[in-house]
């Protein structure tokens, strides 16, 4: 990573110039243009800036001249430099045109500065890479000899086997030569001159940053001890004598010029390694075995907030990095698992824990930790960890919407019935007693009906919060569907279960809804559960609090039931007989209908396809899904259902197929797939041709349906071979979808509804269906969003990269695909397929 420098005076614009080079991945220092930024450039500059930035229009003219002169030094001659400027300011008194590396930029042009900057570095390192000597010649050498004979016998002679000399008469002269642009490899100084002689030159030479790791030797007439020692302290390595044989003086040059190469290619390698290591995001350290810190990359200074690396080399990176839990409880160094890797050389890889700042703030990083050996023998170790605090914000939001109902914000119905699964083998171990409440609206459908559903949400929502505020601590509220809550009341008295469940009830009659000016009379009927350790399962208990609530109902409504037993049997047997004999009895009759929903295509706009439903056909009308599939899981009789759709629909492809190209989306229940009669039943088929290659869609709607198929991943790859599609529904509900994107033969993902339609209120929902969507195409899976009512949520999903997107804007559900037709998408407002 590039260390630049930014002098400039005004604060606002500082800042705005620093966040826009971090952007562009530099290491930034930025300071004010005042007298204490020519020893800030002095300070970077020893510590090899790439570059520096000057604001010059808010600089004082004494400022801006001692950094000027102070860039046309020797030191830093290979910095790159910008003025940033206003447009009608003189840049003449500057000299930055005749500065190499540097160019001036107006500040209206000023978000090009990253690219320009990385022009002119770019340019630095081609000149860098052209003075690097090749093997076997090609130094410079600097000669300094007040005899001409001397002067130029050698430098011909030098010149001659391949060197490049550069000749002067007098250590004054050589002193000026080198304050220049030209830099050299090896320095022969001839020892008595005129004024300043061969070692006191030497000694100058050292102390200037341009030519203090030049290699130095001393060429004499006559052999002195008090000479040789002079000349040596004084830096040369090598003391050569005029007596010597051409083919002796040469023969030490080369030794020289050898050892200067070597020295080179380790410089140019270290200096390789330093840019790689500078430019990578994640933050790097190296520590030996006790811990201690050897190095820091910018990035681990950026991350920790450190200001240079030399406050922290040397200190131990347990007390300075990971000295603490994410609750800033002390760990000692014994039981630090970072600090015992260090001093056992074991290596890590992806380990989460929490690094601290400067600043005493903790963050959570992702580590890997590798031991470094010297000659077999482990010597430390180098430490790469990145941020991921916005991960684990990404995953803690992700995971909440899987566990929670996005219109009331309370627990859904998967998470209840994890949470009771709990709650029933807990109280197998214990005493104690729990209850469970079914709270059902009376007459909802009224609220729908007459007011709209948007009316009903809000009540829905309102109630939901009502029912979480009048809830213990250790209670548990969520949604099940529709306007049906449960409550979890654990561990309470018997005898105070009947007035707790009563307060719930008097939530909703004391509730006065309002929506658009007109009131509505809101009750509720309560059913209650009692659980203890004889509670048989899950599925019994809420089947008992759902009996008890359909009592209360025939009783009234606006009234509790506590279920018993001995008086209730004969309803719960008549609820689960009923519902199990009349699903049954329908699949018999075949008293099941398909409807097609159209799914339009938003990158052309054409039809895409449909999505099928299933209705249960009843006297009065058609019972949606919601209505009775949950009874069908109840009573294991999903791969019946998902068979007869299978089966239904090959029927009307032998009649009339769909239109060309349009595929059928049919929603599938995890257990239909984990069958191995549907699972036959869905190759044969396929093998039989009754579906076109990539017609038929099964899209998978259960929350943990992913996780539980990872065990038929053959199978599956097998029937998409075959030419069927798999989608993965509900996308966005939850962190393991994410996960299974990569391992399921998925074609398309449809997201949640819920997050669709909470798109216009949620400032975060564009950002995060963005993500998600980028997510999927990167993976080349098309992606769905359902639930679409309105124009504006249409044009936002087009404005995040959705492809298709289905509706009632779009098209209602219809009997058979003819009813809807090619030309359906025509009678739809022209705006939402413009």
């Amino acid at each position: 990573m590039h260390r630049l420098l930014l002098i400039e005076s005004s604060p606002t614009l500082r800042r705005g110039m620093e966040k826009l080079l971090l952007r562009h991945s530099f290491d930034v220092h930025s300071v004010p243009a005042d007298e204490a930024a020519l020893a800030d450039l002095d300070r970077e500059v020893s510590h090899g800036l790439s570059g520096v930035l000057i604001g010059w229009s808010t600089a004082k003219p004494a400022v801006r001249q001692a950094l000027m002169r102070r860039l046309g030094q020797a030191d830093c001659q290979r910095v790159a430099a910008m003025l940033v400027h206003s447009d009608f300011e003189p840049l003449d008194e500057s000299g930055i045109h005749e500065r190499p590396y540097s160019l001036a930029l107006p500040w209206d042009r000023h978000a090009e500065a990253p690219r320009l900057t990385r022009g002119l570095l770019a340019q630095v390192a081609r000149e860098t890479r052209r003075r690097t000597p090749s093997a076997g010649g090609g130094l410079k050498i600097l000669l300094v000899d007040d005899s001409r004979t001397s002067r130029v016998t050698y430098q011909r002679l030098l010149k001659s086997h391949g060197y490049a000399v550069t000749a002067c008469d007098s250590a004054e002269a050589a002193l000026e030569v080198v304050k220049g642009t030209e830099r050299f490899d090896l320095a022969i100084v001839d020892y008595y001159m005129p004024g300043m002689n061969g070692a006191q030159l030497c000694h100058a030479l050292r102390e200037l940053p341009a030519t203090r790791d030049l290699t130095l030797a001393i060429l004499t007439g006559s052999y002195e001890d008090g000479l040789i020692s002079d000349c040596l302290a004084a830096g040369a390595s090598e003391c050569m004598f005029k007596t010597e044989s051409n083919e002796l003086f040469l023969a030490r040059v080369h030794s020289m010029a050898t050892l200067r190469e070597r020295e080179l290619r380790l410089e140019g390698e270290r200096m390789r390694l330093e840019l790689i290591l500078g430019s990578v995001g994640d933050g790097v350290y190296g520590v030996d075995r006790e811990g201690h810190i050897t190095f820091v990359n910018p990035a681990a200074l950026r991350l920790l907030q450190w200001p240079d690396a030399e406050r922290v080399v040397g200190m131990l990176a347990h007390q300075k990095i990971h000295f603490a839990d994410e609750r800033g409880k002390p760990i000692p160094p014994d039981t630090c698992f970072l600090q015992q890797a260090y001093e056992l050389g074991d290596s890590l890889s992806n380990w989460e824990t929490v690094f601290w700042r400067a600043d005493g703030h903790a963050f959570s990083v992702e580590c890997t930790v590798r031991p470094q050996y010297r000659d077999g023998d482990c010597v430390g170790a180098v430490v790469a960890f990145r941020d991921i605090a916005e991960r684990k914000r990404f995953e803690a939001e992700l995971q909440w919407q899987l566990h929670h109902d996005h219109l009331t914000k309370l627990y859904n119905r998967a998470y209840f019935e994890n949470a009771l699964e709990q709650e029933l083998l807990r109280l197998k171990r214990s005493a104690e007693r729990s209850a469970l409440l079914f709270i059902d609206l009376d007459r909802f459908k009224h609220v729908n009906d007459t007011a709209g559903h948007a009316a009903g949400d809000a009540l829905l929502t309102s109630i939901g919060q009502k029912l979480k505020s009048r809830s213990r601590q250790s209670d548990l509220v969520a949604r099940l569907s529709g306007d049906e809550f449960a409550v979890l009341l654990r561990n309470v008295d018997e005898a105070h279960i009947a007035s707790l469940a009563e307060q719930f009830r008097t939530i909703l009659d004391e509730t006065n809804f309002i929506y658009e000016g007109r009131a509505f009379e809101v009750s509720g009927s309560v059913g209650i559960a009692r659980l203890n350790r004889h509670t048989l399962t899950p599925a019994h208990a809420m089947n008992c609090a759902d009996a008890a609530c359909q009592i209360a109902k025939r009783h009234g409504r606006n009234r509790i039931h506590m279920f018993d037993a001995n008086d209730d049997a004969e309803m719960l047997a008549s609820l689960e007989q009923s519902w199990s004999e009349r699903l049954r009895r329908a699949l018999a009759a075949g008293d099941f209908s398909l409807q097609f929903q159209p799914i339009l295509d938003l990158t052309r706009p054409v039809l895409y396809g449909y999505e099928v439903f299933l209705r249960l056909v009843d006297a009065s009308a058609p019972l949606a899904p919601c209505a009775f599939l949950p009874q069908a899981e109840r009573f294991e009789l999903m791969p019946a259902l998902d068979t007869w759709v299978l089966d239904h629909l090959a029927s009307l492809m032998t009649h009339r197929r769909p239109p060309q190209g349009a595929r059928l989306h049919v929603n599938v229940a995890t257990s239909s797939l984990m069958d191995p009669g549907y699972r036959a039943r869905l190759s044969n088929l396929l093998r039989r041709g009754m579906f076109a290659p990539g017609q038929l869609c099964l899209e998978l709607k259960d929350q943990d349906g992913p996780h539980r198929l990872a065990t038929l991943l053959p199978e599956l790859r097998e029937l998409t071979r075959l030419g069927l599609t798999l989608v993965m529904d509900g996308y966005g509900r939850g962190f393991v979808a994410l996960d299974d994107l990569r391992r399921l033969p998925l074609g398309a993902v449809k997201f949640d509804g819920d997050i669709v339609q909470s798109l216009q209120g949620d400032e975060l929902g564009e950002p995060l269906l963005r993500a998600m969507t980028g997510l999927a195409h990167a993976l080349n899976l098309v992606v769905i969003a359902p639930l679409v009512e309105d124009a504006d949520t249409l044009r936002r999903l087009r404005a995040v990269g959705v492809d298709c997107a289905q509706g009632f804007a779009l098209g209602s559900p219809a009997q058979m695909w003819r009813d809807l037709g090619e030309d359906h998408i025509a009678t739809a407002p022209q705006d939402l397929v413009a």
